[in-house]
């Protein structure tokens, strides 16, 4: 890598495969060294950014749009902004959104404005080992997509899968150089921080496996606040009974029992609760929902999720 031009990484993946699990363990991993993270997420709020905000305070968020697409400006200025600053960095890490292609991003950081400035150092790809062979239709092309511009794929979650679902798995991915199997989106350094990929002269893939239109419009998403504590077992029951044509649901919420607040991430029929800081669980619950563009259950969701606040006192 040239020492003179700042290393950029980038994480790309579909909704829930665990790319910003990855990118905690990153910015936690490059301690110490002048790394800093722009996170992009599809929706009105961005959940990723807040979640690792609490591991690094260099995060900078492109929100409510594709970072390939609606928001591509955004990213041109943010890098702009990035290169100026002192003392220099060496290294930023993107998250690409969920929805996003990122071979887009690839092509970008190849502008006669930024090539004197950055070099890509290379494109890491989540991959879901538990529901990346069910997508279908152009959510399938879409997950290709990103498969095709990786150069090192993080095949994760396959803990929940058994030896043959993670043998046909691979034989999907085809052939690639670089795959490394992961629990809890696991990375050795070496993979990605001591990288010697020659990226300099690389070729841009050319995108045919997605259209050229703003591919977000994909998708369809939804947020709901309330400032009502929520019943952590209602919300279990609403989180499994969801439909899936939903394909993501994370966010903030703060739970009647204990009063205290948690990161929720919810991907099929798992849902994960982590524990907020007190900065981050002020009094509000704050959800994203993501699901298929023509998704039209939206009313019914939005009552179940009012089903789960408590208005009465519950025992801690």
């Amino acid at each position: 890598m040239d020492g003179q031009r700042i290393a950029v990484t980038v994480v790309s993946g579909f909704l829930g495969a665990g790319k910003t699990t990855l990118l905690n363990r990153m910015v936690r991993r490059a301690e110490g060294s002048r790394l800093a993270v722009i996170v992009n997420d599809f929706g009105e709020l961005n959940i990723d950014a807040a979640i690792v905000s609490e591991v690094t305070d260099a995060v900078y968020s492109l929100q409510n749009g594709c970072i390939c697409c609606t928001v591509q400006e955004d990213l041109l200025a943010q890098f702009g902004s990035l290169a100026q600053l002192q003392p220099r960095l060496e290294r930023i890490v993107i998250e690409c959104s969920g929805v996003s292609d990122p071979q887009r991003i690839v092509q970008t950081l190849a502008y006669p404005q930024l090539r004197s400035q950055m070099q890509l150092d290379m494109v890491i790809t989540v991959v879901d080992a538990t529901r990346h062979l069910q997508l279908e239709g152009e959510y399938a092309r879409l997950a290709r997509a990103q498969v095709a511009a990786a150069d090192l794929l993080l095949l994760n979650k396959t803990d929940l899968v058994d030896a043959q679902q993670l043998q046909s798995l691979r034989a999907v991915l085809g052939e690639r150089t670089r795959v490394h199997v992961s629990v809890q989106a696991e990375l050795p350094d070496a993979l990605w921080l001591d990288t010697d990929l020659d990226v300099e002269h690389r070729a841009v893939k050319p995108l045919t496996l997605v259209s050229q239109d703003d591919h977000s419009q994909m998708f369809s998403s939804e947020l709901w606040q309330s400032t009502t504590p929520l019943d952590v077992e209602r919300l279990r029951g609403w989180l499994q009974a969801l439909p899936g044509d939903v394909f993501r649901v994370k966010g903030l919420v703060v739970l009647a029992q204990g009063a205290k607040a948690h990161w929720l991430q919810h991907v099929g029929t798992r849902s994960q609760f982590l524990p907020a800081t007190d900065e981050a669980g002020a009094s509000a619950t704050r959800l994203v929902l993501i699901a298929r563009r023509d998704f039209g259950g939206w009313d019914a969701l939005r009552q179940g999720l009012d089903a789960c606040q408590v208005t009465e006192n519950v025992p801690t």
